[in-house]
């Protein structure tokens, strides 16, 4: 019994090494960019304030030769994983939302594109 007590010893203090972890974040702007809202702009007559009053500031403006384009992020990030003293492994699961939104030299609206990730669940 006495060469287990060491065994039983190290075990004891390396149980409380292990652990479980979860992890979520989420990062950028509020997504208001759903069709129902896309569907008030006007290739050619809609302009960059137009776009700004409804979705309000970007994530990020980018200037180009001659126009700017106002880029909308949000990101989700979900992860799990085990801390063990001989084994670790992590999940993370990355998605986003994006939209992008091209204005000429007059800031007319040119063009744009969104994208809204969908949930498993959904």
């Amino acid at each position: 019994m006495r060469s287990l007590r060491p065994f039983i010893l190290a075990l004891l203090c390396a149980v409380p090494l292990t652990a479980c972890v979860q992890y979520q974040a989420k990062r950028g702007v509020e997504v208001k960019w759903q069709t129902a809202i896309t569907e008030q702009l006007a290739v050619g007559k809609s302009t960059r304030a137009d776009v700004m009053e409804l979705l309000g500031p970007p994530s990020q403006v980018i200037s180009l030769d001659n126009e700017t384009a106002l880029y909308y992020l949000f990101e989700r990030t979900a992860g799990e994983g085990y801390i063990l003293i001989l084994y670790n492994r992590f999940s993370i699961d990355a998605r986003y939302d994006r939209a992008v939104f091209f204005f000429d030299e007059n800031d007319i609206l040119r063009d744009y594109s969104t994208h809204i990730h969908k949930d498993e669940d959904d």
